[in-house]
């Protein structure tokens, strides 16, 4: 389906299919990182980046390049209600690291067990993104869209706990079915990226345009149209920079979202301090 749209558009396949995922991903993303910003959830993120590591090498040395977005969606679901358990504790940034440790470790041993063939290893861990397959885009654009589900319906509450926890637990909100709703939404947003973008690279989606939107302004409202134009411009202009010259086209999307960020900040500095 992808490849004969693009064929009538007149573009590459091979650039068209991570143009639209790179799209997805930073409209996607930019509203979850808002809230990731909002709320402080940076380590959580990174913590889920490494944590579905190895239902990633599952899927990929025992199924396929294919299966890694289902097995990883499994390992997800087990990943998010961990660390969502864990971070109610009173040490929730220790047990936030052992659970980051230790599936981490599992995916290591695993993909070393079963060997590192053809480099598997630095592609799990770095992606490969002009190598998307109409298959692959299909399904990470489902995974997409059930971040961007679970963010729309809860998006109030999560606003009202990222604010004022205790508030919104007076309240009346399921702060903890909110927390899940979270953690669910990253991992939805780090499965759907994954084999493209890679699990090292892909945090930097999930915290550097909340983290821009957040130098520019104070309200809510606009922090969400700034992370979510500076997801989708990363994308955009990181995959125009890669013809020129042989290098790592999700290592460039990356470098273009942190320039962004640089550039947020320079405006920040330009205006005093000001925001909108």
């Amino acid at each position: 389906m992808w490849t004969e749209l693009a064929n009538e558009l007149g573009v590459a396949p091979f650039m068209f299919r991570p143009l639209v995922l790179l799209i997805a991903l930073g409209a996607v993303s930019g509203l979850v990182g808002v809230i990731v910003n909002l709320r402080g959830l940076e380590f959580n993120a990174e913590a889920m980046v490494h944590s579905i590591f190895p239902g990633i090498v599952a899927g990929a040395v025992f199924g396929g390049i294919d299966m890694i977005i289902p097995v990883a969606a499994a390992c997800a679901v087990v990943v998010a209600v961990a660390l969502t358990l864990v971070s109610r504790s009173h040490m929730s940034e220790a047990g936030v690291a052992v659970v980051l440790t230790s599936f981490f470790s599992i995916g290591v041993i695993l993909s070393l067990k079963k060997g590192d063939q053809s480099g598997q290893l630095e592609a799990l861990m770095f992606g490969r993104l002009l190598e998307v397959t109409d298959s692959r885009l299909t399904s990470a654009l489902i995974v997409c869209a059930i971040a961007l589900v679970l963010i729309a319906v809860t998006w109030r509450r999560q606003v009202f706990v990222a604010f004022d926890r205790f508030g919104a637990k007076a309240a009346g909100v399921n702060v903890w079915g909110i927390d899940l709703t979270i953690n669910a939404a990253i991992a939805a947003v780090v499965v759907s990226s994954a084999s493209a973008v890679g699990v090292l690279l892909v945090v930097g989606y999930l915290v550097v345009p909340g983290a821009a939107a957040r130098l520019l302004t104070r309200r809510v409202h606009v922090m969400v149209p700034i992370a979510i134009a500076v997801g989708c411009l990363s994308g955009i202009v990181g995959l125009a920079l890669v013809p020129l010259g042989p290098v790592s086209p999700q290592a460039v999307v990356a470098l273009t979202s942190v320039g962004l960020y640089f550039m947020a900040l320079g405006l920040r500095v330009v205006l005093g301090g000001d925001r909108v």
